[in-house]
């Protein structure tokens, strides 16, 4: 009885485990996604300033609709 090994089982964190292996592709496909809308937000954003960068002072509002 002495040389049969008895089964040894793994302890299982209910709370840290479990949590970790769930948040972490969780949080992965989260940043994924926020990497990929700051990329659109940067080059959006880009091109509103080229827009303003590269106009005339008098492009804005046709002369019919400015303000005397």
């Amino acid at each position: 009885m002495l040389m049969v090994a008895l089964p040894a089982y793994a302890y299982g964190d209910p709370t840290g485990g479990m949590l970790f292996q769930w948040l972490t592709p969780i949080l992965a496909m989260i940043w994924g996604l926020w990497m990929i809308l700051a990329n659109s937000i940067r080059r959006g954003t880009a091109k509103l300033v080229g827009r303003f960068r590269n106009g005339e002072p008098g492009d804005q509002a046709p002369p019919d609709e400015q303000a005397p």
